[in-house]
């Protein structure tokens, strides 16, 4: 059931049962009886008749009894339906997982080995948008590793390869802008297999750079595949309910960023097993290197297309689109939230510096203490692997301060691990040996992984309206901070000294994270409604199991002209009385009230 349906079969049910009763001591026929009630009560009469786990009177698919749905607001007249007599939608497929009824979100998840763990929609859509991030990062980074190799091979520069890098974070931060509107209106899917097919192109043709314009024209148009992230993070804030944002938001970039790591593993397993050919070289075993990463781009395009869903609801991004989505497409809304701006700042210090240090990291291992080539990119994907976990813990913590202190919590919170990263980060330039260089480096990368899920905890709070506009630019917020990261080493002497002054602007924008003010008063009455919808669900639940506890009742009723006992056996407490039947109220008083009145009739069964 419905909450509201719930509501109405409870009132009405009372009310019916008593002019049943009423009914049948007037001897009345039901039919002549249902004709008297009122749309609402027949609707609710059918409402009794089906129980959880059946079709409702809507038609629905079952719907878990704890999950109640839209309430009825405290001021809705109770003989009218709910919502202007909106009935809820209808799932298009049977949903294996408990969800709202109203919006087929999710309300829980199932991340762990069960035959539910890839049911569509919902949890189909996650892993689909979580694996194709990871594979559009892997791509996204797959030059990082090679870069000193390529710089030798190629006669480049440091600076080469830094404006490089420049080049594509500043492409992806002008698709981050672009995609995420274009998202609230044809869905995640498409754009997100739109942007994995076409960088797979120019990876493909990578092996044919070069120089540095060519090496900087190429990462651009890669570039464009870090958008993904704003169809991860819109595809599964459509799929599950805001009590789950913090967690499962966090938990899907979190696995998508591990592609930073892994690209330092797999491109650097790639070039030694080009090179292990006796008739390959250096040049010629990075130069072959982007072809897998490019295939991985292409089957992850055509999964995500093939088997994901764009929402719960199978008619929300088909065409023809509704005039409200085509004028503007909310975009006002967003731009002119200054939350929106603020939280850009944050998550520019963040995800931004994480984008910098995964360009830049095997570059400084290999500078700063002389590492080869292997082990300077096994050393940088430490700092990448840390998002197996490490953005996750940053969304529960997010969750579990927002249970204790509301909007409130997740703000503090955030600024914690915001400044704790720039500590770290400040720690970590400082190290001469190692291994010391390793230990802060893993610290480093848990606070601002952390920061990250931390960031995203709040993003869906700020315009629930228009998400996918909100993740595009706070998404696009995350490469803006990495394109000034990278300016900012263009004019430091050495990489230890840019990391220095990095950590410090993560300290001082961390503390300046008290502006935000998201507020969370919409989500807080509608979380009451629900509450309040849950206990009466639960206490109909009760009252229902109970009635069947009840063994049936006895009753003997005296006919005085025939001197005669009948024995009947009553049904159980809570069913209702027909007219074939006798309600089993004043019977020690029968004798009395039956001398000047007509026999009763009593049924032979």
């Amino acid at each position: 059931f419905s909450a509201s349906s719930v509501c109405r079969h409870i009132r009405t049910s009372r009310a019916d049962t008593m002019t049943t009763m009423d009914d049948s001591n007037h001897g009345m026929d039901r039919s002549n009886h249902d004709n008297t009630l009122s749309p609402v009560a027949k609707n609710s009469r059918k409402l009794s008749m089906h129980g959880p786990g059946h079709h409702n009177s809507f038609g629905n698919e079952r719907v878990h009894p704890s999950s109640p749905g839209r309430p009825l607001s405290d001021d809705t007249p109770f003989h009218q339906p709910p919502f202007d007599g909106k009935k809820p939608p209808r799932p298009y497929i049977r949903f294996q997982i408990e969800y709202d009824p109203w919006t087929h979100k999710a309300l829980e998840h199932r991340l762990g080995c069960s035959q539910e763990c890839c049911a569509r929609p919902h949890m189909r859509a996650f892993h689909l948008a979580w694996s194709s991030f990871l594979v559009a990062f892997i791509a996204w980074f797959s030059y990082a590793p090679l870069a000193p190799i390529m710089r030798r091979t190629m006669g480049l520069s440091s600076n080469d390869i830094l404006i490089a890098n420049l080049t594509s974070v500043t492409t992806t931060v002008i698709a981050r802008f672009v995609m995420g509107p274009i998202m609230d209106i044809i869905g995640p899917r498409k754009v997100q297999t739109f942007l994995l097919i076409f960088a797979a192109v120019p990876l493909f043709f990578s092996g044919f750079i070069q120089n540095a314009a060519d090496l900087a024209a190429v990462r651009g148009l890669v570039g464009i595949v870090g958008a993904t992230f704003v169809g991860c993070q819109f595809w599964t804030s459509l799929m599950f309910e805001q009590e789950l944002a913090g967690m499962m938001n966090a938990t899907a970039a979190g696995w998508g960023n591990l592609g930073g790591g892994l690209a330092q593993l797999i491109m650097v397993g790639i070039y030694n097993m080009n090179l292990s050919s006796p008739t390959c070289d250096d040049n010629c075993a990075w130069r072959n290197s982007f072809y897998i990463p490019a295939v991985f781009l292409v089957v992850a395009g055509v999964c995500v297309m093939a088997f994901g869903d764009d929402s719960p609801k199978e008619d929300m991004f088909l065409p023809p689109y509704e005039a409200t989505q085509l004028q503007g497409y909310g975009l006002a809304n967003v731009v002119k939230n200054p939350q929106v701006w603020y939280l850009m700042l944050q998550y520019a210090v963040c995800f931004g510096v994480e984008l910098h240090v995964n360009n830049t990291a095997a570059l400084y291992f290999f500078d700063r203490f002389g590492l080869d080539f292997t082990t300077a990119g096994i050393v940088a994907s430490l700092f990448g692997l840390m998002n197996l976990f490490a953005r996750t813990w940053g969304g529960l913590a997010s969750d579990y301060c927002y249970s204790k202190a509301g909007m409130n919590g997740r703000k503090y919170l955030h600024i914690v691990i915001t400044c704790l990263e720039g500590a770290a980060l400040v720690v970590f330039s400082r190290q001469d040996t190692f291994g010391g260089a390793i230990f802060f480096l893993i610290v480093f990368s848990v606070f601002v992984q952390g920061a990250e899920g931390s960031t995203f905890g709040i993003v869906p709070y700020v315009d629930i309206g228009n998400t996918g506009g909100v993740c595009g630019f706070v998404g696009a917020g995350g490469n803006i901070g990495a394109v000034l990261w990278g300016a900012l080493f263009l004019i430091v002497p050495n990489f230890a000294d840019g990391y220095l002054y990095l950590g410090l602007i993560a300290i001082f924008v961390g503390l300046t994270g008290y502006v935000i003010n998201v507020s969370d008063k919409a989500v807080n009455e509608l979380r009451r409604k629900e509450s309040s919808a849950r206990k009466i669900v639960e206490s109909s639940k009760t009252a229902r199991s109970r009635s069947r506890d009840i063994p049936p009742v006895k009753i003997e009723i005296k006919d005085v002209r025939q001197s005669k006992t009948m024995s009947l056996e009553g049904g159980r407490m809570g069913n209702r009385v027909s007219s074939n039947t006798v309600a089993p109220t004043n019977t020690t008083n029968t004798a009395n009230t039956t001398r000047n009145s007509s026999p009763i009739d009593i049924p032979k069964s």
